[in-house]
C-alpha cells in the first residue's frame, strides 16, 4: 500500500506507513521474545515483510524523487536506466536481511545498517518536506532531491554500502537497566532530544544520521575513555 501511495505522488503518506511498519515490527519482535514464540518459517516470513516494508517502500521514495530530478536534468534520455538505480536499495536490503538470518548480528549490535533505520532515514525526507518551512536549511537541502540527480545517486551509493558494510551499529533494544550497558542508547536519546528542541520536526533526518555517526564513533571514544581511566589508576 505504501508503494502505491508513493508512486501515486504522495510520498509523505507512504512515509507514514513505513513508520507504522517499523512500530509494528518492533512490537512483533517484542511479543515474540516475551511469548518465546520462535519458528523457522516465522523468521523467514518476518524477513520477507521487512524486505517489502524497509527495502521496497523506501526505494520507491528514492525512485519518486530521482525520477523528478531526472525530468529536470539533462539525463532524461537515460530516465529508465538511471531511475532504476533507486532499487539497488531493495537489493542491498535483501542482502542485509540474508546476513541477519545467517546469525551474523549480536544481541547488542548489528553488522551493517539495519533495514528499519535505513527505511526511517529515507522516510524522513518526504515528511520533513511536508512539515518544514520552505525557508529552513533542512527543507532546502532535502528539496534538492527533487531537482538534482547527484544527491540521489550519492544517497543510493552511501546507503547501499552501509547496509552490507562490516560496521557495528548499536541496537536500540534495552535488555537491562544498567547504566553501563545503555550508555550509548542514553547518549543517542539525549542527542535526539537536543536536535528536536533545536530544529523541531526538521530534525527527523538528523536522528538517523546521528545514529550512524554515533555507531561509527563510539568504538573510538570508548577505548580512549578506558585508556584514560587505566592511566589515571596507574598514577594514583
Amino acid at each position: 500500500m505504501a508503494v502505491v501511495y508513493i508512486l501515486g505522488g504522495k510520498p509523505e503518506t507512504g512515509a507514514v506507513m513505513i513508520i507504522a511498519c517499523s512500530v509494528l515490527d518492533f512490537l512483533d519482535g517484542a511479543a515474540a521474545r516475551i511469548l518465546k514464540a520462535y519458528s523457522g518459517i516465522g523468521k523467514q516470513l518476518d524477513s520477507l515483510a521487512d524486505l517489502i516494508s524497509f527495502g521496497l517502500a523506501p526505494a520507491a521514495i528514492v525512485f519518486y524523487y530521482f525520477s523528478n530530478a531526472l525530468q529536470h536534468s539533462n539525463h532524461e534520455s537515460n530516465y529508465f536506466v538511471l531511475s532504476g538505480l533507486a532499487f539497488l536499495i531493495t537489493a542491498f536490503s535483501a542482502l542485509r536481511l540474508a546476513k541477519y538470518n545467517l546469525g551474523e548480528d549480536d544481541k547488542d549490535y548489528f553488522i551493517g545498517l539495519p533495514t528499519p533505520a535505513n527505511a526511517l532515514l529515507i522516510a524522513s525526507i518526504p515528511l520533513t518536506l511536508a512539515l518544514a518551512d520552505s525557508g529552513t536549511i533542512s527543507y532546502k537541502v532535502l528539496n534538492s532531491f527533487s531537482f538534482s540527480v547527484w544527491p540521489n545517486l550519492l544517497l543510493i551509493a552511501i546507503l547501499s554500502f552501509l547496509l552490507i558494510a562490516p560496521i557495528k551499529m548499536f541496537s536500540l533494544k534495552v535488555r537491562s537497566f544498567a547504566f553501563k550497558e545503555n550508555r550509548i542508547r542514553i547518549v543517542f536519546l539525549a542527542g535526539c532530544i537536543i536536535l528536536l528542541i533545536t530544529f523541531g520536526w526538521t530534525a527527523m533526518p538528523m536522528f538517523m544520521v546521528f545514529y550512524i555517526l554515533l555507531s561509527l564513533l563510539w568504538p573510538v571514544i570508548l577505548p580512549m575513555n578506558s585508556e584514560g581511566r587505566q592511566e589515571a589508576g596507574r598514577k594514583i
